[in-house]
């Protein structure tokens, strides 16, 4: 078995009669050392998906196209099961194979097409069918042998690190069902989808999502580690190995009552020169980031139903009630009472 020291860098280089099953080894045993690392542990340890729906749709032929309208503070993908389809949005169009995943970060306004020659109808306008609270399906033009079937889904990242990856991302990504990670691994589960969705089986809405969640980590995963498209500065400054893992910190250990000089002198930096480079990567001030990223996770714990209290405060870094409340109104700009939902 090859050493699992050896860097996927290098495969490329390595003779012709090593067995592919050893290349994939290789591969994962270097994405697990890259995804375990303490800059990113936190960034997918929250990386969750909350579900807002999720649809099946099987079109009949080519003549056919559907108009998706955006879905405000979401996400949205698509994944081509069978047949052939384009995605167009803005000026661009996008062909799509069997096994192709496209991932809007932030869910904008676009059409599902079969032809560019069909007129596209609105997505309201259309039969859909209400399978569950969260899975529907649409059928057109059923009479023709010709299909294609289309998943999709809207989803919702609630966590402050999910907002601030999506906001550090493309317009869209596009993964081939050749470049998933995981090869074999992310083949078994696009083939499992691929099996729900061709049939009807009892319960498959619900495999379908839980199996589509995984998919849409992995996608957004490949798309961290590939790293040459990022549009913010987060996730630039998440991968500089000084102030990465000074916001390693801050995310991991809320609670504790860091200063600039103790962050500084954490990842072996004086207190000039850390508070200037961690302004010019992230944007903002130390002791700014800090105060939002607790407020940030004390409203998504008090929106899953956590109560205020001394315990509470004290893990977020607040020694009173009051203090905390005060902070909370000045960063956010509502109380703890009124959280939008």
């Amino acid at each position: 078995m090859i050493s699992v020291d050896l860097d996927v860098q290098y495969a490329a280089e390595l003779p012709d009669d090593v067995c592919q099953k050893e290349l994939e080894y290789v591969q994962i045993v270097h994405y697990r050392k890259i995804m375990n690392s303490e800059k990113f542990e936190e960034l997918f340890h929250y990386l969750k998906l909350e579900s807002v729906y999720y649809s099946r749709s099987q079109f009949g032929g080519q003549d056919w196209a559907v108009d998706v309208p955006a879905y405000e503070d979401t996400s949205m993908f698509h994944i081509l099961v069978s047949g052939s389809c384009m995605i167009k949005f803005d000026n661009d169009l996008l062909c799509l194979n069997p096994g192709d995943v496209i991932f809007f970060p932030k869910t904008k306004g676009h059409q599902v097409i079969g032809s560019q020659h069909s007129a596209a109808k609105d997505l309201y306008s259309l039969p859909v069918q209400k399978v569950s609270e969260l899975y529907e399906t649409l059928e057109l033009n059923v009479e023709d042998a010709n299909k294609t079937i289309v998943l999709c889904g809207v989803v919702k990242i609630e966590h402050p690190s999910g907002n601030m990856l999506i906001d550090d991302m493309p317009i869209y990504i596009h993964v081939s069902r050749e470049e998933h990670l995981f090869d074999s691994v992310m083949e078994g589960i696009v083939n499992l989808i691929f099996q729900e969705a061709e049939a009807k089986f009892l319960g498959g809405e619900s495999v379908i999502t839980r199996l589509v969640d995984i998919l849409m980590i992995q996608t957004i995963r490949q798309w961290v580690m590939k790293g040459d498209d990022f549009h913010g500065r987060w996730l630039k400054a998440l991968k500089e190995p000084k102030i990465g893992k000074a916001l390693s910190l801050i995310h991991q250990q809320p609670e504790v009552a860091w200063t600039i000089e103790t962050l500084g002198k954490q990842v072996g930096m004086s207190r000039t020169a850390f508070a200037t480079q961690f302004t010019s990567l992230v944007g903002d001030t130390p002791m700014n980031y800090l105060a939002t990223w607790r407020m940030n996770v004390a409203e998504l714990r008090i929106k899953n139903g956590e109560r205020v209290t001394l315990d509470f405060i004290e893990s977020l870094g607040y020694l009173s009630e009051s203090s905390f409340r005060r902070a909370f109104k000045k960063i956010k700009g509502y109380t703890t009472s009124n959280i939008p939902e």
